[in-house]
């Protein structure tokens, strides 16, 4: 009988710990399918975040060469083939929001290449309860212009304190819509700084990298990854971030100052892509902050509607994005 190493198997295994599954996979043909896509139209002025932005169905995406699928590769762009009037809307982009949604799991998206470092643009990567039953956001990629990293945040009305983070609290604002009893202007929530290489124009010439973000009823945690430090267990299909290196974001309930529920916040979430443009983010000091767009144009709108051609590596290039659930 041998029952030593059976005995052995059984001591590595923790009957607590359950192997994730992939539950969804968006790539290649089926990535765009997983998706709505939001136009003008579905905005009171276009864009919810005041963006010099038109957001294209996805048929007139398609049609204009902005969302195409090459190798199995996703490639969501913005329009660099002409120039447009500072009245009209803005310039063609696409948002996208993923019709299924999920309260718990790890999601982990492997991105070849994500906007690149540019005067004017403002993308984003992240999650959203639509329901705001209660608030809860998570910006897992978003940074504008020559930010020089990533800026990781999530957003509750006042909700969330976590003392580790650096902010107050996980704040929306108080001149926000959503969060108009709040009594503070922390528009920036709460969050971290992704490590170098994690966006812009230096996570595309490390050949991009993998976002992985868990998502459980206590705990917020995300990774970055560069191209070269993958974990193999990612590559395989068998994520075991238990494993990993330390997150750079780590939200639980257990470190949280006010004792803030994790997962009764970050529930509902529907994925959302889009790249803007202008917008709210990009203000007119920020502009005239960074010498480059300064010389380039008076300001955000006329500078977008003059230059297509600097928007031309305004693209995401989406190997996959995949759920995975115990």
């Amino acid at each position: 009988m041998i029952l030593a190493p059976l005995f052995a198997s059984a001591l590595l295994v923790s009957p607590s710990w359950a192997a994730y599954v992939l539950k969804r996979n968006y790539y290649g043909q089926n990535f765009t399918s997983g998706f709505n896509f939001r136009t003008a139209a579905d905005y009171d002025g276009g864009d919810p975040t005041g963006g010099f932005v038109n957001y294209l169905s996805y048929q007139a995406a398609t049609n204009a060469g902005l969302v195409k699928v090459t190798n199995n590769q996703v490639y969501l762009g913005v329009d660099y083939s002409k120039k447009i009037s500072t009245s009209a809307q803005g310039r063609d982009s696409i948002r996208m929001e993923s019709k299924e949604r999920f309260d718990t799991g790890l999601l982990i998206a492997d991105i070849a290449h994500m906007p690149g470092s540019q005067c004017g643009i403002w993308p984003a990567y992240w999650t959203y309860n639509f329901d705001e039953d209660p608030y809860g956001e998570v910006d897992i990629i978003e940074y504008a212009m020559f930010d020089s990293g990533n800026t990781v945040s999530l957003h509750t009305c006042g909700a969330c304190k976590f003392d580790l983070s650096g902010q107050p609290d996980c704040n929306l604002g108080d001149e926000a819509e959503q969060c108009p009893e709040t009594d503070n202007s922390n528009f920036g929530g709460c969050g971290n700084t992704a490590p170098t290489g994690s966006c812009g124009d230096s996570f595309n010439s490390g050949g991009g990298g993998v976002y992985a973000t868990l998502y459980e009823a206590a705990a917020l945690k995300i990774w970055f990854f560069p191209r070269a430090q993958i974990p193999a267990d990612i590559t395989s299909g068998s994520p075991n971030p238990a494993a990993w290196s330390k997150p750079f974001v780590d939200f639980e309930t257990s470190k949280s100052s006010n004792k803030c529920s994790v997962g009764k916040y970050f529930k509902k979430n529907t994925i959302i892509i889009n790249t803007d443009l202008c917008g709210v983010e990009i203000d007119q000091d920020w502009w005239d902050g960074e010498p480059t767009c300064k010389k380039a144009a008076k300001d955000c709108k006329t500078f977008v509607a003059n230059n297509p051609s600097a928007f031309a590596e305004a693209y995401w290039l989406f190997n996959s994005i995949k759920l995975y659930q115990q």
